[in-house]
């Protein structure tokens, strides 16, 4: 069950993301067609890879064999999508903005999650990291770091477009920073207590993994104060912010073709469209 669970979490973030790097990079989608394919590849694979989590309770040789073989499959169209995104802005015009900001940081926690996945693939390495802390730090990664990172980001892209408020530039960035720093600081050392046996669904824990704790505990307020922050001041700006014009982002999609925020109904009459997505 679990597994297509969380793609089901993270393609929608996938998608948000494939949204906001082409505008903030000025250019267009590199491998388009490639991109939308490989969402459906994911989907796919998301339903055979269930007993990696079962590589541990007497399944046979062969059923691990097998599972493994798939789970690592799963990097070829995830991959297809992370080396098209970083394509794209190869040589682009980049606009830092919050929602450029957290695309990146999407990539860069989405990579260390999917890294940290191969280890769990394989065979010999999951038996010393099952059911620890490394699974903790793996799971955040992919599915915090990737879906937070996706809807934090797509909030601040069509936050002018719901609102017909622009949102306090200064503000997204220092609270990014915060989100940034404080889940990394959150989610990286419980690797290292992983694979040094520290396991988890346990309240306590041994001596000799205080450090990782404690410096977990520390980031864990440092992605707390970024969240909060975020919160103030979105709702802040949506009720006193500066309007934000049609199309503050200049971007070709057909959702900024409409005005801030959109008519009943987004269109007074059926648009027709000509070009190639975000010509």
């Amino acid at each position: 069950y679990s597994h297509p669970a969380v793609y089901i979490m993270i393609l929608p973030a996938m998608g948000v993301i494939a949204e906001i790097i082409p505008v903030f990079s000025r250019k267009p989608m590199f491998g388009y067609r490639a991109i939308a394919l490989s969402s459906f590849g994911i989907a796919l694979v998301a339903f055979l890879v269930w007993g990696h989590h079962m590589f541990v309770t007497g399944q046979s040789e062969l059923a691990n064999f097998v599972f493994s073989l798939l789970t690592m499959f799963v990097a070829v169209p995830t991959g297809v999508k992370v080396f098209s995104w970083v394509a794209t802005m190869y040589k682009g015009s980049i606009r830092f903005n919050a929602p450029m900001l957290y695309a990146m940081g999407f990539i860069e926690l989405f990579t260390i999650g999917g890294l940290t996945g191969v280890f769990l693939a394989t065979l010999s390495i999951n038996v010393h990291l099952t059911d620890t802390y490394f699974v903790i730090a793996h799971f955040h990664y992919v599915m915090v770091g990737g879906t937070i990172m996706g809807l934090l980001g797509g909030m601040h892209d069509w936050f002018p477009k719901v609102t017909g408020k622009m949102y306090n530039e200064v503000s997204a960035r220092i609270a990014f920073i915060f989100v940034i720093i404080g889940f990394n600081l959150t989610f990286f050392p419980q690797f290292i207590a992983g694979a040094e046996g520290m396991p988890r669904r346990y309240w306590s824990y041994l001596p000799e993994f205080t450090l990782w704790n404690q410096l977990s505990t520390i980031g864990s307020w440092f992605l707390a104060a970024g969240f909060f922050y975020t919160a103030y001041y979105l709702i802040r700006d949506a009720r006193k912010g500066p309007k934000s014009g049609d199309n503050p982002w200049e971007a070709l999609t057909l959702e900024w073709q409409t005005p801030s925020p959109p008519p009943h109904e987004n269109f007074k009459e059926i648009p027709i469209v000509e070009t190639w997505p975000y010509d």
